[in-house]
């Protein structure tokens, strides 16, 4: 819809001026508009939003019950309910109506946004270079965003469901991811420097997705695309809307809200014994928003990761690509090997104002415990520790986990649910699961 102010017309013969001051609207876009190539910025400006708003969501509330953060009062708005609390996902479908529904939406979007600039095909051989390097990049950086999108829904979601389908395993997102990945990989032609970036974040995000698949083969060689100081975000903005800011930020800028804290998280605990700049933690002496079940009211320590409404989520990094290898070293039952890329992450965390001391490990077990530990630091509040424990909890993998993130009277965790299930949403209106 357009927003026309007045339009003034001046009459040079007459030198007066008339003011029309009609507001025409010419109703909503239609649907063949957004064939034209001319759409793509705006279609994948949407398509990047939407995947904002998902990890959003899912990041938040996988946060709560993964232990990266901890419950400080709020169960309302921008709040954790006394549910998620306790770690229950499941009980009540209804409480994460949203976060399937964003996250859903994300995928759909990107994949939309995909196959309309697939119908409306690169410019023509008449157009300028500029015209023909813009639809590659937004070409590929759609295929990027519809990869992570799939990314979060793999590592996120119990089941798969696409577009009103049945129900398939979980796996069906990855392996929709590595296609999406693969494929922008494969771009060529545009500006050099973001054909450049995109491919290696969708080498980041398939060597992601390949863990899962347990393809560590392909995974640690998509890594090695990655240098170490890469980064790849998602960003957010300060426009005053829940849809633009970065949520987790929102909660904790005490303006109003003090809805979680890292009281009485292991990310706190290693912060003390550290000082490792991964993990900044501002301690007040103020309390939450309320009182919570558990524990009546708490100290209110907010994350400061995320400090601005406008702060970035990376969505890839060259740090997790040495921790994908350290991984697979592991496996491979290399400890010193794996051992040794935990610590050129730690190396490359490290200045002189901060030193970040390399890790040893007693033995293949304790070295698991590192490499869990290290993702946990590196990863926080990005939207990827249900995964993590989800993944090694199947495959029962050694090294223990730190009390403050497992079930029990420590972390105040009853039951601790890896995955987002199927909306109540979903269900009622997906004729396939009824």
């Amino acid at each position: 819809m357009r927003n026309i102010g007045k339009i003034c017309i001046v009459l040079t013969l007459a030198g007066a001026v008339s003011c029309d001051t009609k507001v025409t609207n010419p109703g909503p876009v239609q649907d063949e508009f957004l064939n034209d190539r001319s759409a793509a910025l705006a279609m994948v400006n949407g398509a990047g939003r939407a995947l904002s708003a998902g990890i959003n969501w899912v990041g938040y509330t996988g946060a709560a019950v993964s232990r990266e953060i901890h419950p400080a009062g709020s169960t309302g708005s921008f709040g954790i309910t006394t549910k998620w609390q306790y770690g229950d996902l499941t009980t009540d479908l209804g409480d994460v109506d949203t976060h399937w529904e964003q996250s859903q939406r994300a995928r759909w979007l990107a994949e939309e946004t995909l196959r309309r600039l697939e119908a409306a095909g690169p410019p023509p051989a008449s157009a300028t270079a500029t015209e023909k390097a813009t639809y590659q990049n937004q070409l590929q950086l759609a295929l990027v965003y519809a990869g992570f999108a799939n990314r979060l829904l793999g590592e996120n979601m119990c089941d798969c469901i696409i577009d009103g389908s049945g129900i398939q395993p979980n796996a069906v997102y990855l392996t929709r991811a590595e296609s999406l990945f693969t494929k922008a990989i494969a771009v060529t032609g545009g500006t050099a420097a973001t054909i450049q970036t995109q491919a290696r974040a969708a080498y980041g995000g398939r060597a992601a997705v390949r863990v899962f698949l347990n393809k560590w083969t392909e995974a640690v060689s998509d890594a090695g695309q990655l240098p170490i100081d890469f980064v790849f975000n998602m960003p957010y903005f300060n426009l005053g809307e829940d849809a633009q800011r970065n949520r987790i930020a929102y909660a904790v800028l005490n303006t109003p809200y003090r809805a979680h804290t890292n009281w009485n998280t292991w990310h706190d605990v290693y912060r003390r014994a550290t000082n490792d700049p991964r993990v900044p933690i501002t301690v007040t002496t103020l309390q939450g928003d309320a009182a919570i079940d558990c524990c009546g009211r708490v100290s209110f320590w907010p994350q400061a990761k995320h400090s601005k409404s406008e702060s970035p989520i990376r969505l890839t990094s060259g740090r997790e690509m040495r921790l994908i290898e350290a991984e697979a070293k592991l496996r491979a039952n290399d400890m010193s090997g794996g051992i040794a890329s935990i610590n050129l992450v730690r190396a490359n965390v490290s200045t002189t104002a901060t030193p970040v001391a390399p890790v040893t490990a007693t033995d293949l077990n304790d070295a698991w415990r590192l490499l869990k530990r290290e993702r946990g630091i590196e990863l926080w509040l990005e939207a990827r520790r249900l995964g993590d424990l989800r993944r090694w909890k199947a495959a029962n993998t050694p090294g223990a986990l730190d009390p403050l993130e497992s079930v029990g009277a420590a972390a105040h965790l009853t039951q601790q649910d890896l995955c987002f299930p199927i909306s109540k949403s979903e269900r009622e209106t997906n004729p396939n699961l009824r």
